[in-house]
């Protein structure tokens, strides 16, 4: 015998559920579910905020970074601690800020690197395995050969490396590094070849080049303005959207007919389920930071040029980034 449904339920003393209470029923749970992430975003931070850097104490990215945990520990009233792994160009310190616990105490800087070293298949590891929370710097770099080089413009020094292809050397601060990757992007935006040398670190490329021991360099623009200023190199041209302000006569490689849009860049993430909203409230405290006077004179002293993007804008241009990394790889 097949029993009424409504007609069960009721003899058994239970009542029929209605649309309505199923609905009900539905939402309390997705409240439930989500409670934990809202409650975890209302008390975040709930101790020290450790802020990765996947290099060494000293240089550029670390000393932003400082600068940065300081307006940072202003704002969320807790120390925002730098912690430096380096090892493997990077690959050290994005493994560990990818890997560490999604709570909002972890984030770390992330730089060109995170890229290029995927590509170059170095590290599994990409940038979308990470939630990307805002831009903070780009440094875009110049072209520069001895003051007293043959070449007086970008167009002679492209025209002798496509006359000799591969003896015209162009040293960088890094295999796979930003600049090397500008060189290789202005080899195929050129159609040339030459041979690319890598120091350890700019500087140390732009001895060679003082020594006459390599040709050319592609640097960071504050790198090698002391050296232009006082007349010991000439720099051919400059990437970036426009001209460097001190050096206004100096074109851009885009006027030129080769727009490069590879660049050093500084910009902060996090283990990719954090909630977006400590991500946004991350976000926001950078922007703050970017615009704060003793930020801005720090970044002036290590020549760091402050450009802000939030999450969004910041995910856009990693996209794209890789996208033109690419077509070099």
């Amino acid at each position: 015998m097949v029993m009424n449904k409504g007609i069960g339920l009721r003899a058994m003393g239970r009542k029929e559920p209605t649309r309505r209470s199923v609905i009900a029923g539905c939402a309390a749970a997705a409240l439930t579910m989500l409670a934990p992430t809202n409650l975890m975003a209302q008390e975040w931070p709930s101790r020290p905020i450790e802020l990765v850097v996947p290099f060494a104490p000293g240089g550029g990215t670390d000393l932003l970074a400082r600068a940065l945990a300081d307006e940072l520990s202003k704002q969320f009233k807790v120390p925002v601690q730098v912690v430096n792994r380096a090892g493997g160009g990077g690959v050290v310190g994005f493994e560990e800020i990818k890997s560490a616990k999604p709570d909002g105490h972890t984030l770390g800087i992330l730089t060109a690197q995170i890229i290029t070293a995927n590509l170059r298949g170095v590290m599994q590891t990409s940038y979308k395995d990470f939630a990307p929370v805002a831009m903070l710097s780009i440094d875009y770099a110049g072209l520069s050969v001895q003051a007293d080089a043959k070449w007086k413009t970008l167009a002679e020094f492209l025209d002798d490396a496509k006359a000799s292809p591969g003896t015209i050397t162009v040293g960088n601060g890094s295999q796979g590094g930003s600049f090397h990757m500008l060189a290789r992007n202005l080899e195929e935006a050129a159609g040339v070849q030459v041979k690319h040398v890598p120091f350890d670190g700019g500087p140390a490329a732009i001895v060679q080049l003082l020594g006459g021991h390599i040709d050319s360099t592609i640097n960071g623009i504050t790198e090698t303005l002391p050296y232009i200023q006082s007349g010991q190199l000439r720099m051919l041209a400059v990437s970036g959207p426009k001209r460097y302000p001190e050096l206004p006569d100096v074109p851009t490689s885009g006027e030129l007919g080769y727009p490069l849009d590879i660049a050093t860049w500084r910009g902060v993430g996090m283990p990719k389920d954090t909630p977006p909203e400590i991500v946004a409230k991350i976000s926001d405290a950078v922007a703050t930071a970017a615009k704060a006077d003793t930020f801005l004179a720090a970044m002036k002293k290590i020549g760091a040029n402050v450009e802000y993007m939030n999450s969004s804008e910041f995910s856009e241009y990693l996209a794209k980034q890789e996208e033109i990394y690419k077509k070099i790889f």
